[in-house]
């Protein structure tokens, strides 16, 4: 499903690194055609700015969702032995839409196509009523 929204990945890596994984199949260890930007920030600045160059000078695994303004919305960050969900960035990109169209909140484990919540306490209260209360 379309999204309306760029994804674009970007490493400490040089565009050279970036190339040879895009040449080697996902078979052999690389990551094939894929069809993503990929950046190199072979400096670290962007790195740096995000609050994810690890002390030993590689990036550890973040996440950013950024809004159509290009503020930071959702961050995850994970240790270099943790993977990400792309149905969780998927999910949340779902929500960020959702908010931006709605102008409602998405309360937790909130998915495509469930209501949401007025950003008020009549609006929780409301929500919680009626979807949490058990019966």
């Amino acid at each position: 499903m379309a999204r309306d929204a760029e994804i674009v990945a970007v490493s400490v890596d040089s565009a050279y690194s970036h190339l040879a994984w895009k040449r080697t199949p996902t078979d052999k260890g690389g990551v094939g055609p894929v069809r993503i930007t990929l950046v190199s920030d072979i400096h670290k600045n962007i790195a740096t700015s995000y609050g994810v160059l690890h002390e030993s000078g590689v990036a550890l695994r973040g996440l950013f969702l950024l809004d159509r303004e290009g503020v930071v919305r959702h961050e995850l960050v994970n240790d270099l032995s943790l993977g990400r969900s792309v149905d969780e960035a998927s999910r949340m990109l779902d929500a960020l839409r959702f908010y931006e169209k709605k102008g409602e909140v998405c309360p937790a484990n909130w998915h495509e196509g469930q209501e949401g919540m007025k950003p008020t306490q009549e609006g929780v209260v409301d929500y919680l009523s009626q979807f949490m209360n058990p019966s």
